[in-house]
């Protein structure tokens, strides 16, 4: 999916709380072709409102910023990763 993004012009980031290399194993695994950052303070994730719940985890937020670094719209589907997706393609419909 990442590569369709960015042939669009978007750019794919991840951002969690775990280690460089909790973080290039999942990349591995997954085989995922965008960078995931560390946030081991949790100061990004806070400061966009995603902490998990009691402050335990992370909320699996997406969110599509613009050249502005404004915040156009998001989606939230802690555990239906196909939500994202379905969102993302929903979003490249529209530019097109």
């Amino acid at each position: 999916m990442h590569i369709d993004l960015s042939q669009h012009g978007l750019h794919v980031a991840g951002i969690s709380p775990q280690s460089r290399e909790s973080h290039q194993r999942f990349s591995v695994q997954h085989k995922l072709s965008f960078p995931l950052l560390v946030d081991s303070d949790k100061q990004v994730i806070k400061s966009y409102g995603v902490n998990g719940p009691l402050g335990i985890g992370v909320r699996r937020v997406s969110f599509l910023i613009d050249q502005q670094q404004i915040i156009t719209t998001s989606v939230q589907a802690d555990f239906r990763i196909n939500r994202h997706i379905d969102w993302l393609k929903d979003l490249l419909d529209k530019r097109r």
